[in-house]
């Protein structure tokens, strides 16, 4: 069995495994545990843990999306640029690294200002 042609069978699988890892991680985290802990916890608490969640989750959102990206079946990463499926990674990767290097960062600066304003001082 040539070398290729065992690259392109471990190629499906991988890409379904990061795929299904990707789009599990962003419902879960946007439908279920921002909602949970934000009323659950107290918002110092809650402040404290998306201060140091999201930097985690944006790291691992862009590296599962380039997994997908590399793993895609069929002709690779090259058939990317044959399709529409450019423009959808080129829009989640843009937003993805968005979140990454801008808003983020910007979040993370604004929940401290808040700390320090006294919002978090109420439950």
């Amino acid at each position: 069995m040539p070398v290729a042609s065992t690259i392109a069978a471990a190629m499906a699988p991988l890409h379904l495994l990061a795929f299904s890892t990707l789009l599990g991680a962003e419902l879960y985290q946007t439908f279920v545990m921002t909602k949970l802990t934000f009323q659950a916890l107290p918002r110092s608490a809650f402040i404290s843990l998306q201060k140091r969640a999201f930097p985690v989750y944006f790291r691992g959102q862009s590296l599962l999306l380039v997994v997908v990206a590399l793993t895609v079946p069929l002709s690779g990463p090259v058939s990317l640029f044959n399709t529409t499926n450019s423009i959808l990674f080129a829009v989640a990767g843009g937003t993805a690294l968005l979140n990454l290097l801008v808003h983020g960062p910007r979040t993370q600066s604004h929940m401290i200002e808040r700390i320090h304003q006294g919002w978090c001082s109420s439950t």
